[in-house]
């Protein structure tokens, strides 16, 4: 959706159809209710980047201990609303509310007020600080201090900061996440180094904390650039930035390449949805992918300088390039795979399922590299094997493929990056309207 200006009128309409529905609910249930709404200036009351702050705020009140009897939602463009009847004390809840208020900088747009069974709303303890200046926000308010412009832009700052953050440390605990998984065929876990010998999981969780920044750059990438061209102008120097510091933090190995620019991708593309561009990010993600590929595909194979270049030239597999320019269909094939089994099998089971899938499927370049196609087909053959096997065996057969891939010096590391980029795309979803 695009920002959208209401009138004067319409806000009044949405604050009395909301005290109706209070009223109503309070008949109902009795109270005490909790209703959520966001703290916009101005004649913009809702916004992508305040819908994705809102749906934060809703999941911290749908995280907290009291049973919900019932939830109203409205999406108007006098903004989102949500009415929460919960069984709770209300002063127990209105001191809940105002810790979820102040857990986060974007915390001082949310309005989450608590309304008792007598229909009174219960004040705050402590009065709620100035946007702009840091001081009680009443008497700014009153005096109209700083000016429309000045609160707008302190609002702006704060939905774009909580964004890159929140979709920043996703990414980089995506990582973490996939690395920590054990047992994986070839790869890195918490039993072995599979079969490399220049890194370890130590050196993937140092790699992971130092590509946050740059996660977190890619999203304000995103947020100021609404077109692809320029915006891969600026994201490709920023993601040989971030290469460097991974290089940096891992004396010289290579732990994420192909996810620096995959995820710098995505995250750039999620900025992009926020600010707006009104496509979903997947669609963003292609087209910055698509930036530039045929002439750097006349370059890889005229002068192949990296393992994937070179598989490029002779095999003619695109490898994470093709991935990305496709709208990463193995990425959201593992994510499909990894939400069926969970109907099935604990998560631990699922995300190893999801990775087997991913090795059954992918032309990994990383196993052409290392084996070649027999290399490649070994791996497939036997993924395909342990997907037909029950779960009662699941890991004995993944750790047996351990030590045969580790023996023939075999790392599906493409299919550890589509796991990554699955387990990011899980993690994220329902965050975006």
């Amino acid at each position: 959706m695009q920002d959208c200006e209401v009138s004067l009128n319409q806000i009044l309409e949405a604050r009395e159809r909301r005290a109706a529905l209070q009223r109503s609910t309070l008949s109902t249930y009795g109270g005490p209710l909790l209703c959520f709404t966001m703290n916009l200036a101005g004649p913009v009351k809702r916004s992508p980047l305040s819908d994705f702050a809102f749906l934060a705020g809703e999941r911290m009140i749908q995280a907290q201990p009291f049973p919900v009897r019932q939830c109203i939602r409205l999406r108007q463009p006098t903004g989102m609303e949500a009415i929460y009847a919960l069984e709770a004390e209300p002063h127990a809840l209105k001191a809940a509310a105002m810790a979820m208020e102040e857990s986060l900088p974007v915390g001082r747009l949310f309005d989450m007020d608590v309304i008792g069974p007598d229909g009174m709303k219960l004040p705050r303890l402590q009065p709620r600080p100035c946007l702009v200046c840091g001081g009680p926000a009443a008497p700014c308010a009153r005096s109209r201090a700083h000016g429309l412009e000045a609160v707008q832009a302190a609002t702006a700052s704060l939905l774009e900061a909580f964004a890159a953050d929140a979709l920043g440390t996703a990414a980089r605990d995506a990582l973490v996440e996939e690395a920590q998984l054990t047992p994986k065929p070839g790869l890195i876990d918490l039993a072995n180094n599979g079969a490399h010998r220049d890194m370890d999981l130590e050196s993937f969780c140092r790699s992971a904390q130092a590509l946050a920044p740059y996660f977190r750059q890619a999203v304000r990438i995103g947020l100021s650039h609404p077109g692809s061209g320029p915006a891969m102008e600026v994201l490709r120097p920023a993601g040989i930035a971030a290469e460097a510091a991974m290089l940096e933090a891992t004396g010289g190995a290579n732990t994420h390449k192909g996810l620096i620019y995959a995820l710098g991708l995505l995250l750039c593309a999620m900025g992009q949805t926020l600010a707006g561009g009104g496509e979903n990010y997947i669609n963003h993600a292609r087209q910055l992918a698509n930036i530039g590929l045929p002439e750097a595909l006349r370059r890889a194979k005229a002068a192949p300088c990296s393992h994937g270049e070179r598989i490029y030239a002779h095999r003619g597999v695109l490898g994470a390039r093709g991935e990305a320019a496709a709208g990463f269909p193995h990425a959201v094939q593992a994510l499909e795979a990894l939400r069926q089994y969970r109907s099935g099998a604990t998560e631990h089971q699922a995300r190893l399922l999801a990775l087997v899938t991913s090795m059954a499927q992918l032309t990994d370049t990383n196993l052409l590299h290392r084996g070649g196609e027999a290399g490649l087909h070994l791996v497939q053959r036997e993924a395909r094997r342990i997907l037909d096997l029950p779960l009662n065996q699941l890991e004995d057969a993944l750790q047996a493929l351990d030590r045969l891939c580790i023996e023939r010096n075999l790392s599906p590391g493409g299919s550890a990056d589509m796991l990554a980029l699955a387990l990011f795309l899980d993690r994220v979803e329902g965050w975006f309207l």
